[in-house]
């Protein structure tokens, strides 16, 4: 009886066993252009004997049942449609996510070869040639330092690193952040991130919504399809992921940075429709003011609601809204005693003075950003599909700055002064309708038009003196509209050569001009492992709306201004050394012109921070030259291992309405990447990572400062002649990331840490005048940010 019942106990543990060690993977296979599911393409595990894989059926869906925890690679092919090698493909348990293929038809020589894509990291944009590539949600979530925002996950590739180590924004190629253009499920946003506006232009903290919602990413840094307008730098087109259609599933994150709650599941099983919702809340403001320094708080909620329909096409709903707030308080005198407690040592006395202009300011600013949207997908015939979107976007900047006037600098009572009260909110509603057609096996054509009806209220008002009276500076409540229209084309000219031509149009109202930009791409394979590449777009951009507001001091009217522009030339090669290790190689050339500058002064949009108003006429006479080299190595996670080496080397320049060639603000001039990982499984079913990112980077652009005028006026007087003249020092940058991820019968745990700057680096910033010891200092900004978190889905 007794061995019985251990026989029995035995067979349970095992089954238990064996059922936390299996997964499974699931996804959908839809054709590239028309985005029609693909019936009977079949999916095989990578080296895998016997063979193990899955066919689609008449929708388009797959399931591999049975796998062990990890990560595999997968092949994925269908009668007439080129075949693709998927890796990193994770499999860990019941938070298995719907994945989407999309598959290209192939091509076919006369002698018969058939021409394949064999890289998953090309962008899905079909209309790609040349400085795109797609990232997802694991590479977001993996990547360390990244702390699942797509921004900073773009600091690890070729030509791209951030503007302030404290905020989120992408300087793409010597270009300002406030060039890059976000495009979210086909709604172009006012950026994306909490804490955005005030004098982080197109930059943030950290995105505005959690990479949970994240299906991929397509990511572009110069000369783009003509279907993205309104940027000279580069586009992130974001789209959310359909929630799960079969069973509901939860997850719950706590840490550091906040909590992060999802819920995904069916809204009706046989009908496949679905709904995905997250919500954050952060923590770091709760520990800035028990600290009583800066108190930053943030929260958002996105969602996505999917209801497909065979007869009436695929309707999506989708929104994403965030709240967030900094509060600064002036800083506080502090006589603090060391070894009071130990007779046999003298005490340390140390003292906390007021010694800098910021020490007296008490400041409280908010944030908001919100965008809602409603697609519709509808297939045309076999052959064609046509997406409309309807959508609405705003972002809110508030700040209120109060200055301290001390009784004694030995004191904290005093009186708060109003010193600086500025406020914009700007509201887009647009609506987008693009046909994309499958012409012949060889040729494609995707078209389009936009129209966004944009609105902006905006005032700003300044002390004239630190105890005086608010003046108005600004204020503006006005509106516009601007139209682009597009069509690209792409051709199989040859089996091996393949060229993309197109037109873009926008029509600015307060521009009063019309911009016709074209670009083209071609793209020639002469071995399965070598892809040339050459691509020319031409590009503009339209400022904030307030902008056009600004009075011109010599006409007492508003500025009479252009869109700025810029023509971008890139050559690229790209080498497959083997099938998991790729080397890319592009050379770039971009020249900006029509880009508005300050008359008379060496102040230009180029280096763009916010602007709330100009004593100098605003015109169009700036140029600007990008030039550089950027070199990629990468191995995809196989075996679980990856790793991605990149380097830079890069000058951009601009000149200003005097006619002078100066450094951007964000010529660094060289810059090398390293981003590697190791996973492994452990006890079975259990996933251990280690990840990595190191980043070298040439040193910020400094102006210097005239020390006497700077001691007269009791503040740092720069010498606007030698702006951007001088380098800081060189920087070394690390951030590195550890989980252990458990798989359970019905939960998968994750264990995590994200350290961001683990080497403790400081950026120079400038300089600041104190104004207790009466000297200027080195300004250095400090950022740290570990995010230790327990996440868990069910």
């Amino acid at each position: 009886m007794k061995n019985k019942l251990l026989i029995t106990f035995l067979l349970l543990i095992s089954t238990h066993l064996i059922y936390a060690q299996t997964s499974l993977i699931k996804g959908k296979i839809t054709d590239k252009v028309t985005h029609q599911p693909i019936i009977g393409a079949t999916i095989q595990i990578e080296n895998s004997d016997p063979i193990i894989g899955a066919t689609t059926d008449i929708d388009g869906h797959f399931i591999i049942k049975g796998l062990k925890v990890g990560r595999y690679t997968l092949i994925i092919h269908s009668v007439g449609y080129q075949k693709v090698r998927k890796t990193e493909v994770l499999a860990s348990g019941i938070d298995a996510q719907q994945l989407e293929f999309q598959l290209n038809e192939e091509v076919t020589t006369l002698e018969g070869v058939t021409i394949t894509s064999s890289n998953d990291k090309d962008a899905n944009n079909v209309m790609a040639t040349v400085s795109s590539r797609s990232f997802s949600v694991e590479q977001s979530s993996r990547f360390a330092g990244g702390l699942s925002d797509p921004s900073r996950v773009a600091y690890n590739f070729a030509g791209v690193t951030f503007s302030s180590p404290q905020d989120n924004g992408v300087v793409i190629r010597g270009n300002s952040p406030s060039s890059v253009l976000w495009r979210v499920n086909d709604l172009d946003v006012y950026g994306a991130a909490h804490f955005g506006g005030g004098n982080l232009a197109g930059a943030g903290l950290i995105s505005i919504f959690s990479t949970n919602l994240l299906r991929s990413t397509d990511f572009f840094t110069g000369a783009f399809p003509s279907e993205y307008s309104n940027s000279t730098s580069g586009v992130f087109d974001i789209n959310f992921r359909k929630g799960n259609t079969e069973k509901h599933s939860h997850s719950v994150q706590l840490g550091i940075l906040g909590v992060d709650l999802s819920s995904e599941g069916p809204i009706n099983r046989e009908k496949g429709s679905s709904y995905l919702v997250n919500y954050r809340h952060g923590f770091i403001g709760y520990i800035g003011k028990l600290s009583g320094g800066t108190a930053p708080n943030f929260q958002d909620l996105s969602f996505n609601l999917s209801f497909p329909s065979k007869k009436y096409g695929n309707i999506n709903v989708w929104g994403m809204g965030g709240l967030s707030d900094i509060e600064t308080p002036y800083k506080k005198y502090q006589h603090q005693i060391k070894n009071k407690d130990k007779e046999d040592e003298n005490p340390e006395v140390k003292i906390k003075y007021r010694e800098y202009e910021q020490d007296y300011l008490d400041k409280d600013i908010d944030f908001g950003m919100g965008a809602f949207g409603v697609n519709h997908t509808k297939s045309i015939g076999s052959s064609s599909v046509l997406k409309t979107t309807l959508g609405v976007t705003a972002n809110k900047y508030a700040n209120t700055t109060r200055f301290f006037e001390e009784v004694a600098d030995t004191l904290n009572e005093g009186t708060l002064h109003p010193y600086e009260n500025q406020k914009n909110i700007d509201y887009k509603v647009s609506l987008a309708t693009t046909l994309t057609s499958n012409i012949t096996s060889k040729l494609i054509n995707k078209s389009g038009v936009r129209v966004d009806l944009l609105s902006t209220d905006a005032y700003a008002y300044k002390a004239d003196s630190l105890y005086g009276n608010l003046n108005e500076v600004f204020r503006t409540n006005s509106s516009a509209y601007n139209l682009n229209a597009f069509t690209d084309f792409k051709y199989q000219l040859f089996p091996k050569f393949s060229v993309n031509a197109g037109l873009a149009m926008t029509k600015f109202e307060l521009t009063d001009e019309v911009s016709l930009e074209p670009r083209m791409g071609m793209q020639y394979t002469p071995t399965k492992d070598i892809i040339l590449g050459v691509a020319y777009g031409r590009h503009s951009k339209k400022e904030e709306l307030k902008v056009y507001s600004f009075i011109n001091p010599l006409t007492q009217k508003v500025n009479d201004m252009k869109l700025s522009k810029s023509d971008h030339y890139v050559g690229s090669v790209k080498i497959n050394l083997t099938k998991n290790i790729r080397l890319t190689t592009e050379v770039y050339y971009q020249e900006l012109f029509d880009v508005p500058v300050m008359q008379g002064t060496p102040y230009s949009f180029a280096n763009y921070t916010k602007l709330w108003n100009s004593d100098a006429p605003i015109v169009n006479t700036g140029t600007g030259v990008n030039k550089g080299i950027d070199v990629t190595l990468e191995r995809s996670m196989v075996n679980g291992f990856y790793y991605m080496l990149s380097g830079s080397l890069y000058d951009s320049k601009y000149t200003d309405d005097l006619g002078v060639t100066r450094n951007t603000l964000f010529n660094r001039n060289y810059m090398a990447t390293i981003t590697a990982g190791k996973e492994i499984v452990v006890k079975g079913n259990r996933l251990l990572g280690f990840n990595i990112n190191a980043t070298y980077l040439g040193g910020v652009p400094l102006t210097p400062y005239d020390e006497q005028a700077s001691h007269d006026q009791q503040k740092i007087v720069y010498k606007e002649n030698e702006l951007y003249s001088i380098k800081g020092q060189d920087e070394i940058w690390m951030n590195f990331g550890i989980t252990y991820k458990i798989p359970k019968k019905k939960s998968v745990r994750t264990w995590g840490l994200d350290m961001q700057n683990a080497l403790l680096t400081e950026q120079t910033a400038g300089y600041k005048y104190n104004l207790r010891e009466q000297k200027v200092e080195e300004d250095r900004v400090f950022f740290i940010l570990p995010n230790f978190y327990y996440k868990i889905t069910f």
